[in-house]
């Protein structure tokens, strides 16, 4: 993948800092209805696609952790 530059990465953390408590709630909701969804799927051993789910899977928790860490 490409590199991403620091001054969009910035950009970036800076407009997420900006999130309103409802926005927050909406991705914490998502991110939540996410997890479970792969989950579901991960746990599904005959499914040929489990590494792929795995590995979404572990994004999102890591997603999750981030905007679980009380307020933004």
């Amino acid at each position: 993948g490409s590199m991403m530059s620091k001054t969009f990465l910035n950009y970036t953390f800076k407009k997420i800092l900006e999130l309103s408590d409802l926005e927050i709630n909406v991705l914490q909701v998502s991110i939540d209805h996410m997890v479970e969804h792969l989950e579901g799927l991960c746990a599904d051993d005959e499914d040929a696609n489990r590494r792929y789910y795995i590995t979404r899977l572990e994004a999102a928790k890591r997603l999750k952790k981030l905007f679980s860490q009380g307020e933004v």
